[in-house]
């Protein structure tokens, strides 16, 4: 689909405007049309003090979006018979606390475990800076009750994807990261795409960046341990629409597994809704004030923001990576750049996670 010159220019007008309203150094901004790339740019600075700039190949910590990528493993699992939904924690992992065995597959991925995520906890908060073993992280959590009983509500929790790491270890034999390298990332190209290593040189790998007394400064270290299979993973804008491809075709799984993935699964309480969200496998699932329905995940982390929406009849697919942390809805450019493509494409004017 070719889009006239007039409406690109609209788009990086846009673009400049929010990034100099909001202080980005840096963004990497990709709008694919039913597989077809529309917009893919990158903006600003990936290095301010070298004055590098961004282009869509360069790497940024992509932070939560990395639980789309743990969903998938976990199907994939799922899909060679080595696990199944309503597998328990306690069966693949029977060192981890007894209160926490009976939980089933399915509530960790939707975010329904009742286990209590350790960034809530303020003693995570002291040791971001530092590079400790991933028990340490759990032992934060390890002896706290639950919440509530799995599957009654909702609450976000980062444990229970950090526990996913552990499951796909456990039942592959690998790494988290050497199995989503062989089995999403070198099948899809995304060559660029790993969990994130801060002492690997890793071409392109963009800077992150803070503000402090109203001036741009540079992030400090935020070790990976504290992210792990819940928001280790650093990619760039090409690999992400790499990635956006697969999400038309089985390449990584069957489209039965896909629609589960893009399926809501509600809370017995469905706390959830007074957020205006459903949650899929690791997909959060909103319908816009415009009724227009998006699968997708935000991602924070110091220095980095991003966010990846799928919208799911229009078949739109908008990704945006910032190198800067103080961006409090992520996906608010991206979506404004939806609506404009569709009212061109003559659709209709057509929005968190």
């Amino acid at each position: 689909m070719n889009k006239n010159k007039g409406f690109l220019t609209q788009i990086e007008d846009n673009i400049h405007q929010f990034m100099q309203e909001k202080q980005i150094p840096g963004l990497a901004f990709g709008l694919i049309d039913d597989g077809n790339p529309i917009f893919v740019k990158g903006f600003g600075l990936a290095n301010v003090e070298h004055q590098v700039p961004v282009t869509a190949d360069t790497v940024f910590s992509i932070a939560s979006i990395t639980k789309l990528f743990t969903a998938t493993a976990v199907f994939q699992l799922i899909e060679q018979d080595k696990l199944k939904l309503t597998d328990t924690l306690g069966q693949h992992l029977p060192h981890l606390p007894k209160t926490w065995h009976p939980i089933q597959i399915h509530y960790i991925l939707c975010h329904q475990s009742g286990i209590k995520s350790y960034t809530e906890v303020e003693a995570y908060w002291k040791t971001t800076r530092l590079d400790l073993p991933n028990d340490s992280i759990l032992d934060l959590v390890a002896e706290l009750p639950l919440q509530f009983e799995p599957g009654t509500r909702q609450a976000y929790d980062n444990t229970g994807y950090y526990l996913l790491g552990y499951l796909i270890e456990k039942i592959s034999g690998q790494t988290y990261g050497d199995f989503l390298k062989e089995h999403i990332f070198e099948p899809l190209g995304m060559h660029s795409t790993q969990a994130n290593d801060p002492y690997k040189i890793i071409p392109h790998r963009s800077s992150g960046y803070t503000q402090k007394g109203g001036a741009i400064k540079n992030a400090e270290y935020y070790s990976p341990t504290g992210t792990y299979a819940g928001g280790v993973v650093v990619s760039s804008l090409n690999d992400l629409i790499a990635f956006n491809h697969s999400l038309y075709s089985d390449q990584l799984l069957t489209q039965a597994s896909r629609e589960l993935l893009w399926t809501p699964h509600p809370s017995i309480e469905n706390n959830e809704s007074q957020f205006n969200y459903a949650l899929g496998y690791g997909w959060f699932l909103v319908t816009t004030e415009n009724g227009r329905k998006f699968a997708g995940h935000n991602g924070s982390m110091v220095g980095f923001c991003s966010s990846f929406s799928h919208f799911l009849e229009d078949k739109i697919t908008v990704i945006a990576l910032y190198n800067y942390d103080l961006i409090t809805l992520p996906h608010e450019l991206p979506h404004q750049i939806v609506e404009m493509h569709l009212g061109d494409r003559g659709l209709g004017l057509g929005e968190q996670i």
